[in-house]
């Protein structure tokens, strides 16, 4: 039968315990039998060197044996704790390997890392399903609505456009640094010069019209700031209002 780690130590401070009592009732037998101080002497200097050489032996061993036992059972523990550490959660754990080869104790810590992970791994997925789903919601939103809509992060990087400003102007893509790009007239002078004016200031521009020769007709903008959980600015929404086509348009594209 396999001893576990907690048995183990325990045999061995038994063992010590053994010893140190047969120890002592050897030398109250040598003391009460003795013939001359000589012989004494003699006796409980070999009983001595017995017994504490076989207590040094077990000391070794508990010395040495707990922290050899320790470091490598909680070498796999540390893998995978560090691995959790770095968000991965798909960690394959082979629990029948640690179950052979780990005393009871230490497998039923392994057997709790494993079904954590394997409620991290559901929460995450449900997680990951929800934000896509309402991600997914909020751009069929933005995409039905009547205005354009751009996102962008703090540096300028566009993070989303719905499909009215890519049909308007087809220049303004996803991906790209709007700052950083040169765009026709009427989008450098205006949407971009307003835009900019946001980014700079960190903050929620007042409402701006311009005319645009593209479309004949007024366009107006408006801004909002996107922030973290902090209230630090993260990004901003320009909302570019005007942008459908006209009910006359649409009743030519009807008509043919």
């Amino acid at each position: 039968m396999k001893l576990s780690f907690t048995a183990k130590i325990r045999l061995i401070i038994l063992l010590l315990f053994i010893i140190s009592l047969i120890q002592a009732i050897l030398i109250f037998h040598l003391v009460g039998n003795f013939s001359t101080i000589t012989e004494l002497k003699m006796n409980i200097q070999n009983t001595l060197y017995i017994t504490i050489f076989f207590q040094f032996v077990l000391a070794l061993i508990l010395i040495f044996y707990i922290p050899t036992f320790l470091r490598k059972t909680f070498s796999g523990i540390h893998k995978i704790l560090k691995e959790i550490s770095k968000g991965i959660y798909s960690i394959d754990i082979d629990i029948e390997n640690f179950e052979a080869s780990l005393d009871k104790e230490f497998y039923s810590v392994m057997l709790s890392i494993k079904e954590m992970l394997e409620s991290v791994k559901k929460f995450d997925e449900l997680k990951k399903d929800k934000i896509v789903e309402d991600h997914n919601r909020i751009l069929a939103l933005l995409n039905l609505a009547e205005h354009g809509f751009i996102i962008l992060d703090e540096k300028g990087n566009i993070v989303f456009l719905n499909d009215k400003v890519t049909d308007v102007y087809p220049s303004v893509q996803q991906e790209i640094n709007i700052l950083d790009t040169y765009f026709p007239p009427e989008i450098e002078n205006n949407i971009k010069k307003y835009i900019l004016s946001v980014i700079k200031n960190k903050t929620k521009q007042d409402y701006h019209q311009f005319f645009s020769p593209l479309l004949k007709r007024h366009i107006g903008l408006n801004s909002a700031i996107v922030r973290d959980s902090k209230g630090e600015p993260k990004g901003a929404v320009i909302s570019i209002t005007n942008l459908e086509k006209k009910k006359q348009d649409k009743n030519k594209e009807q008509e043919f």
